[in-house]
């Protein structure tokens, strides 16, 4: 190879190094960001549409979870392209709904939303449980698993919330399906938790089976992650 095109290509390698090296100084940053947007869109958002808020002010404030998700699974195609698959969803339930259809848009929420959750869950496990240094970041990183376990769950919740007539008792009205969706949530992380207050019941063999397997993960999550961090915080500390 010439001089010439020898410097031509490290001209042209110079800004890709510097954007994988971009990526890789906020991958874990990106982790946190991720995690304070979730908390937002789960324990305020949520809460608020069931309260009336306009679904273009709900886009706004969800945009940035959706942003801060793209940019932690930028080095994985597939989820790149779940996410955006999921983003798309949510263009055309919003489009939707504005034009007058009903339980359509609420689907297209759900599926998108399980979607990106699925993403986001593949993507922070592997970089929460890989080898190195634990740092801040990591730990928070465990934060968006167990709200992504949640959010999955939810969607499956309001989907069968809204296939099964008699799928919970104590659900609003399935014709109300802004607060169908909003009260699975609540549901979700209620059974994570194993808190079981008991105002939502399942009372369909689907969606008790499913409240079952949630149970079980709530319970298992924080002993395998714990029991994760510090083997990895050990090995490190060893080298």
């Amino acid at each position: 190879m010439s001089n010439d095109h020898k410097a031509s290509a490290e001209r042209l390698g110079h800004p890709l190094d510097r954007l994988r090296e971009l990526r890789q100084a906020w991958s874990d940053p990106a982790l946190t960001i991720l995690a304070l947007f979730l908390v937002v869109a789960v324990f305020v958002v949520l809460p608020l549409q069931v309260l009336g808020l306009t679904p273009l002010l709900a886009m706004a404030l969800t945009t940035p979870v959706l942003l801060a998700a793209v940019a932690v699974v930028a080095d994985h195609v597939a989820a790149v392209i779940a996410v955006l698959l999921g983003i798309g969803l949510i263009v055309a339930a919003t489009v939707l709904h504005f034009r007058g259809s009903a339980d359509l848009p609420v689907y297209l929420h759900l599926i998108a939303g399980m979607i990106v959750s699925c993403a986001l869950f593949w993507v922070v496990a592997r970089a929460v449980f890989a080898p190195g240094r634990v740092t801040y970041h990591r730990i928070l990183g465990t934060l968006v698993l167990y709200l992504a376990i949640g959010l999955i769950f939810a969607s499956f919740y309001g989907i069968a919330g809204l296939v099964f007539p008699h799928g919970f008792t104590g659900m609003p009205p399935r014709e109300d399906a802004t607060a169908v969706v909003a009260h699975t949530v609540y549901f979700s992380f209620s059974t994570l938790t194993t808190a079981g207050y008991g105002d939502i019941v399942p009372s369909h063999p689907i969606t008790r089976g499913l409240s079952n397997l949630e149970a079980v993960m709530g319970q298992l999550f924080p002993a395998t992650v714990i029991a994760r961090i510090v083997t990895l915080h050990l090995v490190d500390r060893d080298r």
